[in-house]
């Protein structure tokens, strides 16, 4: 099935999504991390579109959305979420969201409570610090964000660029392909351009150090949650404070190490995170 590129104004902005039909399903909602955008869900979007209606989206400053007039932060793109269920209509919802868009997840059922059914979040850090960021990483990678290539000669240049880089390596070939396609704009000169730019993506890792996620957890979220982790150096587990705390203040949350995958779980391991998405929603 070939999703159709939409686009709903909320909360002041026009937001891109890909829409992968069968509106008769039970809405489902895909929301990507921080400097990706909604083309990668691909490999896993298409299975669910069997069973649901299935809708990724682009955050702001990503994709096809418009860029913020407003600055970036992890509240505002919570907030866009609301607005945006509102504007759709939708309740009775399940979502699955990696990383950033777990934490817009989080913000939006906080915000509009009983919205949100039932959620995926995959590889989002619950806890203070974002997933593999020792103290102080954050400044630096936000520094390195910055002197990214934002342009390329071509989006094969692009591809061949980034193909064997340690982020992308184990990618599945559909969704990588996805990436380069859905997150780069084509120039007039047939130039590739990144979608999101290196200063939005280091906005986003400055403002993750002020994110105080707990007091959003302590808000009575009414979705249940399931956590999905990866397995690498400084990976979450269940021994961490914020596993124990989100456990704590959202009834019904559950959390499974996946025993492999980077951060990056849902693009290395969409059959996985496919078999546990289904078995979450089907309960």
């Amino acid at each position: 099935m070939i999703p159709q590129s939409k686009y709903i104004k909320a909360n002041g902005i026009n937001h891109h999504y890909l829409d992968w039909g069968n509106p008769s399903g039970r809405p489902l909602l895909m929301l990507h991390a921080t400097g990706l955008c909604a083309a990668p869900w691909l490999p896993i979007a298409r299975e669910l579109a069997e069973e649901f209606h299935v809708m990724a989206f682009d955050q702001r400053g990503h994709g096809g959305s418009d860029p913020s007039d407003c600055g970036y932060n992890f509240h505002l793109v919570g907030e866009d979420l609301a607005a945006t269920i509102d504007a759709l209509g939708l309740s009775d919802l399940c979502i699955v969201g990696h990383s950033a868009g777990g934490l817009a997840t989080i913000i939006a059922d906080s915000l509009s409570p009983g919205r949100i059914r039932r959620a995926v979040l995959v590889e989002t850090r619950v806890g203070t610090s974002p997933a593999g960021a020792p103290p102080g990483e954050l400044q630096q990678r936000a520094e390195r964000t910055r002197l990214k290539r934002d342009i390329w000669d071509s989006q094969p240049a692009m591809y061949d660029g980034y193909r064997n880089r340690a982020a992308f390596k184990d990618w599945d070939e559909s969704a990588f392909r996805a990436f380069i396609d859905g997150g780069t704009r084509l120039l007039e000169d047939g130039r590739a351009q990144l979608r999101c730019l290196p200063e939005t993506e280091a906005t986003f890792y400055l403002e993750r150090d002020s994110l105080d996620v707990t007091k959003y957890l302590s808000q009575g979220l009414q979705g249940e949650y399931l956590l999905l982790l990866g397995d690498y150096p400084g990976c979450q587990t269940l021994a961490d404070e914020g596993v124990r705390r989100f456990l704590e203040l959202v009834p019904g949350t559950e959390v499974k190490p996946m025993s492999t995958g980077s951060h990056f779980l849902p693009m290395e391991h969409p059959a996985l995170v496919l078999v546990e998405s289904r078995k979450f929603f089907a309960k």
